[in-house]
């Protein structure tokens, strides 16, 4: 995972869009940043281990280090 997240971090724009990223997430945050629609973003964001925080309402709060997480150990292509 370490060597994932130094190659996607050693793209100027990657690690400007990562930077930018408020700390807590929601919905919009997370479709912008993966670039899908929001039905395929809610469908991910529903899924087994991805992290996020019960707030108590229905709006989703990822905090950025827990999605940033999830993102490199899981958003790319495995031999």
């Amino acid at each position: 995972m370490d060597e994932i997240k130094a190659i996607i971090c050693s793209d100027s724009d990657m690690a400007e869009k990562i930077n930018t990223m408020p700390y807590n997430l929601h919905l919009e945050d997370i479709m912008d940043f993966l670039g899908f629609c929001e039905s395929t973003t809610r469908k991910i964001t529903q899924q087994q281990g991805f992290p996020y925080i019960k707030t108590g309402i229905a709006k989703l709060t990822v905090p950025r280090p827990m999605f940033l997480t999830w993102y490199f150990s899981n958003c790319f292509y495995r031999n």
